[in-house]
């Protein structure tokens, strides 16, 4: 055995950096637990934060739909009114127009030979302007209404 030989240090390697220590694999095994319970925590947190939006884009939708739903309603009311309005509106349009049709041999006929009062076309059964027979001069006295009480 040689001097050197027993010396700590060999001589041709002094300028080389010093080794690093190996890792022991328990120390790295606390290392990937710690890192995992970080993860987990970082998972859960994350699954609340998703939570809580997909609760407020609920919330917006259903804002949503209730609008929807009332503009929906609000147009099928105001659809309804005009249908009711022009329905009236046909309605006299086509009652005013019977009302004042004649066939062309109604014209021909009222207008080739006189016709009496009682068989015109608008001619009424009982017209509300003659006066009742009390109310005639030439009535007699027995037509005369009653005093009031």
């Amino acid at each position: 055995m040689s001097f050197a030989d027993l010396m700590p240090v060999r001589i041709g390697i002094l300028n080389r950096p010093a080794r690093k220590q190996r890792h022991r694999a328990i120390d790295e095994v606390e290392r990937q637990r710690a890192l995992r319970y970080g993860a987990d925590l970082l998972i859960k947190g994350l699954h609340l934060q998703l939570a809580d939006q997909e609760a407020e884009h609920a919330e917006i939708i259903a804002r949503i739909d209730e609008r929807h739903a009332e503009i929906v309603e609000g147009l099928e009311q105001q659809i309804a009114d005009l249908e009711r309005r022009l329905a009236v509106g046909v309605l006299a349009e086509s009652a005013a127009a019977r009302t004042q049709e004649l066939s062309i041999a109604e014209i021909r006929q009222h207008c080739v030979k006189p016709v009496p009062l009682h068989q015109a076309p608008f001619a009424t059964v009982d017209p509300g302007r003659v006066p009742p027979t009390w109310a005639r001069p030439d009535a007699g006295e027995d037509t005369q209404p009653l005093p009031a009480a």
